[in-house]
């Protein structure tokens, strides 16, 4: 994270090393953290490379979002994450994920912290909101509803788990850990927007999930 001057900095001039903070990581929009690609592939000599690429992926990023506004009548009611130890935290309303959400005419549940930043709820508030959710994503680690249903057992009765509606972003994932949604993800927008337009309106897109899968 970028919270101020690295204490490599004097460092990194003593050596006359060249460098730069990457701060897609605070942008709010998915085109607007692709858009790094292009600072990127100017670092390397490749602007207009960076900047063809980032125009074809704005454009299909654009393309389906104005499908689903002109398509999409029943916007399905979202849930997200799942408890880190006792507590569970919900993004602000222009979270890079919520808007991914919007755009894929999803309606996030948590839409009153406008705080600008995630906040914690309790488990109480979770099962609530939960419980009066369509569709349920990104539930931490959980692989399988089994996995889920020993995480959170008392999410076991909400309609979504009930429905099996739910749906996590670890298609690409790795034994050791590793998950592609957090690294190719970042500039591939249009793609997460097409997996989520696919499970909040799947008759919209035909193409198989990228990085989400169901849990079943």
């Amino acid at each position: 994270g970028v919270n101020g001057a690295s204490p490599v900095e004097s460092k990194l001039m003593e050596l006359d090393i060249p460098f730069i903070y990457i701060g897609d990581y605070l942008e709010s929009s998915p085109l607007g953290k692709a858009e790094w690609m292009v600072a990127l592939a100017e670092i390397v000599g490749r602007r207009d490379d960076g900047e063809k690429h980032f125009k074809e992926i704005a454009q299909s990023y654009n393309s389906l979002k104005e499908l689903v506004s002109n398509a999409v009548e029943d916007v399905p009611k979202v849930m997200l994450n799942a408890p880190y130890g006792d507590t569970w935290f919900m993004p602000a309303e222009d979270n890079y994920s919520v808007q991914l959400i919007r755009d894929a005419g999803g309606e996030y549940i948590y839409g009153r912290n406008r705080s600008g930043i995630s906040v914690p709820i309790d488990i109480e508030e979770a099962y609530m909101l939960c419980s009066d959710a369509d569709i349920w994503l990104n539930p931490g680690n959980a692989g399988t509803l089994a996995e889920l249903a020993v995480a959170c057992p008392k999410f076991t009765d909400t309609d979504c788990f009930r429905s099996g509606h739910i749906f996590n972003n670890t298609r690409r994932s790795t034994s050791g850990g590793g998950n592609d949604y957090y690294e190719s993800g970042v500039v591939n927008p249009d793609m997460v927007l097409r997996d989520l337009v696919k499970i909040f309106h799947p008759g919209l897109v035909q193409e198989e999930f990228v990085y989400h899968k169901q849990l079943d």
